[in-house]
């Protein structure tokens, strides 16, 4: 009997102590199942590293909704303190077992962010694939990059969210942005001829009301026959003006030097979008480093 129990009580102990780690394990594992569901699971924006304040978190996923239904595209950020595995494996799983492929026809887009590590992750699907090819994640990841370096974390979502609206842009235009695109072209010429037209037109109905009422008041003037009765009675007067120096400042600024952020590609790019398939099948495209 008492070794029984000695036995029972030996279970209880390996049990007690295993807890906090399938505890820790199950809190780094962001979805519910290996499933993928039919419908989104979580909001655009999850941040369980607690980077941003409430205010910024609410104005950002105001940010990341509003441009996802404007371009039928899930814009997703998402922070952790550590995860299992790979990184970009953690990326897409999250992406897929969280159901964000079910907007949209599977058309989106993923940063991570992992603290512990200081590592981030960048995963597109469907249609997104194409839209944010190599040389575009890793234009996207060079305008986060001093941000994220310097800890302002939410401004580098906001430009984060900034990069994708103008990528989704030149893309709309029918080409992605790519190594064949040395500028990035937001918009097309005839949009900018449309906004002069629009300018123009506005700018003339604006002037066209000051300027009948100035007619109007100039109804009861008169042309004068001389000049006389616009000379001063008091004479003409002129002064000296003169300019001189009085001091001179020369300051230099130091170019920033390159820090020593890191891309999964080494800065080597052929044109389009890498891709790989993630653990549910689903194929993907992405990058990943550390900042």
């Amino acid at each position: 009997m008492q070794k029984k129990f000695a036995g029972i009580m030996l279970v209880m102990i390996i049990l007690a102590l295993l807890l906090p780690f399938s505890s820790l394990a199950a809190g780094q594992q962001l979805w519910d199942s290996y499933e993928v569901p039919n419908t989104r699971q979580k909001p655009r924006l999850v941040d369980q590293a607690d980077l941003l304040s409430d205010t910024e978190e609410k104005n950002l996923l105001s940010t990341l909704d509003s441009l996802s239904a404007k371009w039928k595209c899930n814009i997703v950020v998402l922070t952790v303190d550590s995860h299992t595995g790979p990184i970009e494996a953690y990326a897409d799983d999250y992406f897929d077992y969280n159901g964000f492929g079910a907007d949209y026809s599977e058309s989106g887009i993923l940063f991570m962010l992992s603290m512990e590590d200081r590592e981030w992750a960048i995963s597109t699907a469907g249609d997104a694939i194409r839209v944010f090819t190599d040389y575009g994640q890793d234009y996207m990841f060079n305008q986060m990059r001093g941000d994220l370096s310097d800890g302002d974390y939410y401004g580098a979502f906001n430009t984060y969210a900034t990069v994708c609206d103008k990528l989704l842009d030149q893309a709309a235009s029918g080409t992605p942005y790519d190594v064949n695109q040395p500028q990035l072209r937001v918009r097309t010429a005839s949009d900018y001829l449309a906004y002069l037209g629009y300018s123009v037109i506005i700018g003339l109905v604006v002037a066209l009301f000051p300027i009948l009422k100035m007619k109007s008041d100039l109804k009861t003037v008169h042309m004068n026959a001389s000049a006389s009765g616009y000379q001063s009675q008091q004479g003409m007067r002129m002064s000296v003006n003169s300019d001189r120096l009085v001091n001179k400042t020369l300051s230099k600024t130091p170019l920033p030097k390159d820090n020593d952020s890191s891309s999964s590609r080494g800065g080597g790019w052929s044109g389009g979008s890498s891709t790989h398939t993630s653990s549910s099948g689903h194929s993907h495209g992405g990058s990943h480093g550390h900042f």
